[in-house]
């Protein structure tokens, strides 16, 4: 097939063909004489397209054909005259518009990749692929259009990747089946357990939605990437790619309410239902945008949970995102181990009903909480000599009165019941009973009379878990305060989720997918070594990889006491830090030929273990038979060799449970997370800083962390919603 077979003419191309395209239809808002070289433009684009897909000839013989346009755009730069109809109608609009070559080019080399069967391997793949197919036409378009602003082709390369890869998802079972194709990387499909074959009929396969919530995120970043890269004062001239913009984002929104059961006939929108959104578009276009846009590149330092959801956050906002992590393994206080069969939590955590930012992060990612974290039925406390209380929870559609009452259940224990301590949980609960400033806990409630029994029992067990420090140094206010938003607030907000599986697998694997399937990056086992600010902003870092990584945003993500080293001197809130204790927490794995709980996990009072729970169900093998738990020591300042732990284990199971439970000991391993937390005592509460001051001093340093303010102890909610906190 020859260049002169393969067309007619412009007008007569662009006559037959432009009711196919919503690029055609957005033609009508333009100047005539930009209108008519867009028709140029557009018969060029489709023209090239339907020669890829033509049904007929063979690849080689498509390929030949579009290698010949590949000649013949050169030839118009060369400046020959010996051209076809359409190349000669190319070249004016060229030589008037000052179009690039290598845009024309990018679009044949991308229309040429449908030419073979190969299959995307990576994100980058399809990228590539996207750009010559959208993104270069949008950036040859803008020269059509007129614009003023360099950042307008970001913009236009930005948009085009919106567009095309909503295509993608919309025509991603119409592809499957009819044409065999599939332009989903292939390690994707495999991230998300699907098969290509799935996505002909994504029924059969669950995680075709999930895969499909992935594809709707990454369509999305590039839209809001391009809504911070539409510079203000060409937005009238770029009044078709709006009309374009809000076609697709309809589209894409309309696949996200059909709950991603993606019609096999490809969504499409009515012809008023475009003219509405393009009159919407042009109203839109002649109304200026604020200036203040913030865009770019953002790095992201530490790849706990606050990083890893900064980042994914980052990226739906469309930024472009790079998260750098010191450790070889990403997780922060959520790493794990390996363990008699068993994948561990470097520490036993425990979530809470309330956790409504780190499990909302999950669900952002269409993972189940429920497939990681198990709601428990009961607390047992465990007193010396063997005495059990077990306060059983609420089911979760339980009456409304049955939950907002779930604190009076603790009633079970000795002295919760007291008038005195129920009297001040209702005076807590109507917000009359405030603490003094610099008051400890200790100093709270016994200035509230607070029986001792009631102390022991209850507050003081959720003071060291909550808080990772004693009653006499926890702040009153904290303290206070956390019980308030869990146990105080009732309905499912005060009761336990236990970790089914390691935590940092509930979110690493699946959040890394996200990142890189924006374009973003994820780079291990790099420490970062400085700071550069300049003129009152960060201008990069350094690391032990890389003289200078260049950001146009920093978000802090590392522990504090990372901070403390790399955090820049120009941070006036810096100088506190000092003033924030760390205590570590103790966790003693240990397994057992004698059941030893019969619930999940319990509280013993009065012991330095504080909590039991039974990791035996993560045994993936259990030949032996053996049962595998978990202590947990918080605030812990006791000695952590294996000898020392063994001793204890042996100790306290023999005062709670008798002397054969702990003779049935086979196996203890200490773990020992040094700085595992922030105190929550007075002093550290106070100096905990705000992301707001970070800004105030350095207008893109963003701090975030279970160490920065936000209202909760420092767990991993707290990190969570430091996240979700951040002004972006």
């Amino acid at each position: 097939m020859s260049v002169e077979n393969s067309e007619s003419s412009a007008s007569a191309y662009h006559t037959q063909e432009r009711k196919k395209s919503n690029l055609a239809f957005a033609f009508f808002c333009m100047e005539k004489d930009r209108a008519k070289d867009m028709e140029v433009l557009y018969a060029f684009c489709r023209l090239m397209d339907d020669i890829a897909d033509d049904e007929g000839p063979a690849p080689e013989a498509k390929r030949a054909t579009l290698d010949e346009w590949k000649r013949e755009i050169s030839s118009i730069y060369e400046g020959s005259d010996k051209l076809s109809p359409l190349g000669r109608e190319m070249k004016d609009i060229i030589e008037r518009r000052r179009i690039p070559q290598e845009y024309l080019q990018a679009i044949i080399d991308g229309v040429m990749r449908d030419t073979f069967d190969d299959e995307y391997e990576t994100f980058e793949d399809v990228r590539k692929y996207c750009y010559g197919v959208a993104s270069a036409v949008g950036l040859a378009s803008i020269y059509v259009f007129g614009f003023k602003n360099p950042r307008t082709k970001e913009f236009a390369e930005s948009l085009g990747y919106a567009l095309q890869f909503t295509n993608i998802l919309r025509d991603v079972v119409d592809d499957a089946r009819t044409l065999k194709r599939s332009y989903v990387p292939s390690c994707e499909l495999e991230a998300f357990g699907v098969r290509k074959e799935d996505l002909a009929d994504p029924s059969k396969n669950p995680n075709c939605k999930k895969l499909f919530a992935f594809m709707y995120f990454r369509a999305k970043h590039f839209f809001n990437k391009s809504r911070r890269l539409l510079p203000a004062e060409d937005k009238r001239s770029l009044a078709p790619a709006l009309i374009m913009w809000a076609i697709y984002e309809k589209i894409l929104e309309s696949l996200k309410g059909l709950d991603f059961e993606i019609p096999a006939k490809p969504f499409k929108i009515s012809k008023f239902g475009k003219i509405r959104l393009a009159l919407d578009a042009i109203k839109r276009s002649k109304v200026p945008d604020a200036e203040n846009k913030t865009y770019g590149r953002a790095l992201v330092l530490g790849g706990g949970i606050a990083g890893m959801q900064t980042a994914v956050r980052l990226c739906s906002e469309g930024f472009d995102v790079e998260l750098v992590e010191a450790r070889a393994n990403m997780g922060g206080r959520a790493s794990a181990l390996e363990w008699r069969g068993a994948r561990l939590d470097n520490g036993t955590h425990a979530l809470m009903g309330c956790y409504d930012n780190f499990f909302g992060f999950l669900k952002s990612m269409s993972v189940d909480p429920g497939e990681y974290f198990a709601r428990t039925s009961c607390m047992d406390f465990i007193f010396n000599g063997g005495k059990k209380v077990k306060v059983g929870f609420p089911e979760k559609n339980a009456n409304m009165l049955e939950q907002i009452f779930l604190i009076l259940r603790y009633c079970k224990l000795d002295g919760f019941g007291s008038f005195k301590n129920l009297w001040l949980l209702a005076k807590l609960k109507m917000g009359m009973a405030p603490s003094m400033q610099g008051e400890s806990a200790g100093e709270y409630l016994r200035r509230m009379k607070i029986p001792e029994a009631a102390v022991r029992n209850f507050w003081d067990p959720f003071c060291v878990s909550a808080l990772n420090t004693t009653l006499d140094k926890a702040s009153a206010k904290l303290m206070t305060e956390t019980l308030g938003k869990c146990i105080l607030k009732g309905g499912d907000c005060g009761i336990l989720y236990l970790p089914r599986k390691a935590i940092v697998d509930s979110f690493y694997p699946i959040a890394k997918t996200y990142i890189e399937g924006c374009g973003g990056k994820v780079a291990a086992s790099e420490t970062a070594k400085g700071i550069f600010v300049e003129n009152g902003k960060v201008a990069g870092i350094s690391t032990n990889k890389r003289e200078r990584i260049e950001c146009d945003h920093l978000f802090s993500a590392v522990n504090l006491g990372a901070a403390k080293q790399i955090l820049p001197d120009a941070l006036k809130c810096k100088t506190r830090l000092a003033d924030i204790s760390e205590n570590d927490i103790l966790n003693i794995y240990f397994t057992t030929t004698k059941k030893v709980l019969d619930g999940e996990y319990a509280c013993l009072i009065g012991s330095p273990l504080h909590w039991l729970f039974d990791h035996t169900p993560r045994i993936e093998n259990n030949a032996e038979k053996i049962f595998l738990y978990g202590a947990t020591v918080s605030a812990s300042s006791l000695d952590n060799t294996k000898s020392a732990a063994e001793a204890l284990i042996k100790g306290e199971l023999e005062k709670f449970f008798g002397k054969e439970t702990a003779q049935s000991v086979r196996d203890v391993l200490p773990s020992l997370y040094r700085g595992a937390t922030i105190s929550g005592d007075i002093k550290s509460e106070a100096a905990r800083p705000r992301n707001a001051e970070a800004e105030a001093d350095i207008t893109n340093l963003h701090l975030c962390g279970d160490w920065i303010q936000t209202g909760l102890p420092c767990t991993i909610e707290s990190a969570s919603k430091s996240a979700n906190d951040l002004r972006l």
